[in-house]
């Protein structure tokens, strides 16, 4: 009796676990069926297109679901400026349009590029290379591009097995410094173009009127007016009139000194 008890509990939790195994496993392939729903769903947002937005079609990038979007754009679709704020997304109908593991190598090599090219001969570090591209794609290298990192930057760049830095190939920093030469002095003409255009239309300042003195327009109490005539004041008169007071200076006076 104990045996067929012991039997038939093994059996039982036998059931159980493959109840458990059965119950996880629709979770896993129910999430890869989510992810290609999504995946078609971005490709169709970008039929018909040659270039889209990055933040047209990536959503709230603050949010769980925001964030694991952008990270399957990365992962499958063509990101040109990648890591700018004009970044774009190539549509189908650009010639250079690309999906799965090949625009994920190629949104690699850009993103790797915007790091190797400001360290010049120094390089980076691989780790932190790959500490990057973990950040913006959300999984592994390989599982991402389909081959290792190593391999990866070994077929592109100049990597040091001794000290484990990537560096750009000097060709590409020669190719990148003549073209910043030629943007520089393409400015410097332009710029040299618009001063001499500016100096030729300058427009001739109109000759100005002369500056008179201003009249005195506001009536003051403490200056008196001065006659039309004689252009004084009543008491400069006074003192050029020899003593004049002003009394007895009518007609009566002076025909009385007659008589």
């Amino acid at each position: 009796i104990h045996g067929h008890l012991g039997s038939s509990r093994g059996f039982s939790l036998g059931c159980v676990s493959l109840a458990k195994g059965c119950a996880l496993a629709p979770t896993g392939m129910q999430r890869a069926k989510n992810k290609k729903t999504e995946i078609l769903a971005i490709r169709r947002e970008l039929q018909g297109e040659r270039q889209v937005n990055l933040s047209r079609i990536s959503g709230d990038s603050g949010t769980d679901e925001g964030e694991r979007r952008i990270q399957m754009i990365w992962q499958n679709f063509r990101i040109i400026d990648c890591t700018k704020a004009s970044a774009f997304v190539l549509g189908t109908e650009h010639p250079d349009f690309c999906e799965g593991k090949d625009a994920a190598g190629a949104n690699s090599a850009e993103l790797f590029e915007t790091e190797l090219i400001p360290a010049s001969i120094s390089g980076v570090a691989l780790e932190r290379l790959s500490s990057i591209h973990s950040h913006y794609f959300g999984g592994g290298f390989e599982r991402v591009v389909g081959k290792k990192l190593r391999a990866f930057v070994t077929e592109r760049y100049e990597f040091d097995l001794a000290s484990g830095r990537v560096k750009a190939p000097q060709k590409l920093l020669n190719v990148l410094r003549k073209r910043e030469a030629r943007e520089l002095i393409g400015e410097e003409l332009d710029h040299a173009d618009r001063v001499k255009r500016q100096a030729m239309t300058k427009k001739k300042e109109p000759i100005k009127p002369p500056v008179f003195a201003p009249s005195q327009v506001v009536f003051d109490p403490d200056v008196r007016p001065r006659y039309a005539s004689t252009k004084m004041q009543p008491d400069e008169l006074e003192e050029r009139g020899g003593g004049f007071d002003g009394k007895g200076g009518g007609k009566g006076a002076m025909m009385t000194g007659l008589f």
